[in-house]
Formats: C-alpha cells, structure tokens, sequence
C-alpha cells in the first residue's frame, strides 16, 4: 500500500469515526427527549390520579415503575381519544431513525466526493506523464517532471525523469559517434587514398615499362604502399576495438624489462640500419598489466623515437609507493610547445615527419589509459623528447 492510499484511509476513517461520534450524539440526545417526555407523562398520571386518590399511593407508585396494566391502560385512553402519545413516540423514533440515515448518507457522500478527487487527480498527474513521454518521443526534452512530494506517482515522475535524462545522454552520445564515425571515415578515405594513387601510378608505368631492374624497383615501391595500407587497417581495426571499450585487458604480473624486449623485437633491424646507440636502464620491477597491448603501445612509442632521434635511444624505469615509470627518450630534432598538445591526436602528423599516418601515439595514450596509466611528454627543441609513461598501482 503507498502513501496516498494510506492518506486517503486515514482520512476517511477519520470521517467515519466523526459521523459517527455525530450520529451518537444525536441518539443520546433523542433518547434524553423521550425519556423526558415519558417521566412527564408519569408525572402527570401519577398527579393526577394521588390528587383524587391520596390512599392509592403505594398501588399507583408501584403499577408506575412495573409498567403493569398497560391494556387496561390502553384501552382507557382509547376511550378517551388519548392514544396520540404512542404516535408523537413513533414520529420521534422516525424523526431519529430518518436524522441518522441523513447523517450516513452525507459520509457516504462525502466518502465518494473525496475519492472522486483522489482519483481525479491521479488521472491529471498520470495525464501530464503522458504528455510529457509525447514530448520526449518527439525529441523534446526541455520540460521538466521532477516531483519532491511522496507516493507511487511521484517516484514514477522521477523514475521518468531519471529515464529522460539517460535517453537524452544516450541520444548525445549517438550524435557524438555519429560525428566522430562520419570525420573517422573521412580521415581513412584520405590515408588510404594517398599509397592507392601512388599504387596505380606505379601500375601505370609497370605496364609500359622493357627495364627488369626498374620494374623491381616499383615493385618494391608498390610492396611497400601495400604494407602500409594493411598496417593501417590493422591498426584502425585496434582502435575501433578500443574506442567500442570490446577489448578485454588480461593483466598480470609482467617484469618492465620483458615488456621493454617484446616491445623491441619488431623494429630490432631499424635500430641496427640507423646505428642507433640503445641504452636499457631497467631494474628488476613488476607491473599489472596485459603484456600484448602494454608492449604493443611501448612498441608504437619507441617507433616514433627511432624515427625522430639522431644517434642515441634510451629507456629507463622506476618505482615508488605511487606508480611505476618507463621513459623512452631521444636526441632528435625535439617539438615545439605548439605540437607537444596535439601529438596524441588521430591522424596528426607534426611538422617533422609528413610520411607519418598519426596513429600510433593515439593507439599508445588509449592502452596507457585503459591501465590506470598516463603519458606525459617533455621535449625542448634540438635537444631531444621524452615519452614518460606513469602506471599506477592498482590500490590507487
């Protein structure tokens, strides 16, 4: 039972109880009248029959309070035209019983009245939540339902709200998607477009070109528009995976020098062909993480030190009661304060390295982050960057 029908209970026994307690009084006051009435009458016998027979006393005392002879009685006051008594007692006996039905009837009204409008206003208050769900089906969320008081009604006024809220948010975020697919698509065609043009011009001088030698060498060129285009659908494939939140991160208790070396197997060979000085500086330290994605944004990070530095990579870790840290840093070109807010953007290439599609970094900051981690740069020009990762302890 909610608390508007309990209100309602209460205010209706409370009626019941007044009418009653009324109807009672009535009664009693009735009753009052007619035993007035009727000592009266016994007053007057009695006088009038002592006063003619002083020595009856006793006998018309006692015929009095035992109501004895009352046919006798009758019948004398038949004779006499006075049996109207009987019927003046039989008035107030329908008088009584007409007042208390009048009074019934009137609780019974307003019984009725009271849960008309109980009802009554459920239905306006149910009408103005139906009105309100229209305007929401027709995308119009700037009214406002929200109900302080207490019952069945108003909870369901909040639940509705509530429900409004996230059907909004939920509407926003689809617009939001909508907008970021619709420049996501936009950027893909434009990354891809670029190696298929030079693939078909390659295609095109294959076709008339004698030369064994420079047939090879497109060949390799198209080899290697090829491998982009595959490393970039592959690479658009793991993001989409991490923005959809599908990814499921399996952690576990990896040593940082091991992540380091998996991180490092894939481009082995760019170090060695750009003579690069590698120094490791990691200590024996343990980290949650999942090995495959945590190494796979190390690997896209110290990829773009490779191809920014001049002779010198160097990776360091630490750790405190706080996070864990591993630095990547190189003795490149360096980037200006103007970069440095945009580098972990989709698709954004810098002013240094216009054959970069601008994934990778993008890719790295999002694993970082799935991990209770965060990627911080600090880089001055002509001198060099670092690429500080943070990972924090699961306590945190």
């Amino acid at each position: 039972m909610n608390k508007e029908e309990k209100r309602l209970i209460i205010i209706e026994i409370s009626l019941i109880i007044t009418f009653v307690f009324f109807s009672i009084l009535i009664s009693t006051y009735s009753y009052k009248i007619l035993k007035e009435e009727q000592i009266k009458n016994n007053i007057y016998v009695a006088g009038a029959l002592l006063n003619k027979y002083p020595y009856l006393e006793s006998d018309v005392i006692d015929s009095i309070i035992k109501r004895t002879n009352y046919e006798e009685g009758y019948e004398i006051l038949k004779k006499y035209n006075l049996t109207d008594i009987d019927s003046e007692n039989n008035n107030m006996k329908t008088k009584i019983i007409v007042l208390n039905i009048t009074v019934l009837g009137l609780l019974g009204l307003f019984l009725l009245l009271i849960n008309y409008l109980f009802i009554k206003n459920n239905y306006k208050k149910i009408k103005k939540i139906d009105k309100y769900m229209n305007n929401v089906l027709n995308d119009d969320y700037s009214l406002d339902i929200k109900d302080y008081c207490e019952g069945d009604i108003s909870n369901l006024k909040n639940d509705v709200y509530k429900m409004t809220i996230k059907l909004k948010e939920q509407c926003d975020l689809q617009q939001k998607e909508k907008i970021y697919l619709e420049e996501m698509l936009e950027d893909i065609s434009h990354q891809i477009k670029t190696p298929l043009t030079s693939m078909y011009m390659i295609n095109d001088i294959l076709i008339n070109e004698k030369s064994l030698k420079i047939k090879q060498e497109f060949l390799n060129k198209n080899k290697h528009q090829i491998e982009r285009i595959e490393w970039l659908i592959t690479s658009l494939l793991k993001m989409s995976r991490l923005d959809s939140g599908t990814v499921l991160l399996k952690k576990e208790s990896v040593l940082v020098n091991d992540l380091v070396e998996k991180a490092l197997e894939p481009i082995k060979i760019l170090i060695e062909l750009k003579n690069i000085d590698l120094s490791l500086d990691i200590p024996d330290i343990l980290v949650n993480v999942d090995i495959n994605w945590t190494s796979e944004a190390l690997l896209n990070i110290i990829k773009n030190a490779c191809e920014h530095t001049k002779t010198k990579l160097v990776i360091t870790a630490y750790t405190n009661p706080l996070y864990t840290q591993i630095s990547i840093s190189d003795d490149g070109c360096g980037i200006n304060k103007n970069e440095i807010k945009h580098i972990f953007e989709r698709f954004y290439k810098g002013n240094h390295n216009k054959d970069s599609i601008g994934i990778g970094l993008n890719m790295s900051k999002k694993i970082i982050n799935l991990q209770n981690g965060i990627i911080e740069v600090v880089s001055k020009e002509s001198v060099g960057s670092s690429f500080i990762i943070k990972l924090y302890k699961n306590n945190l």
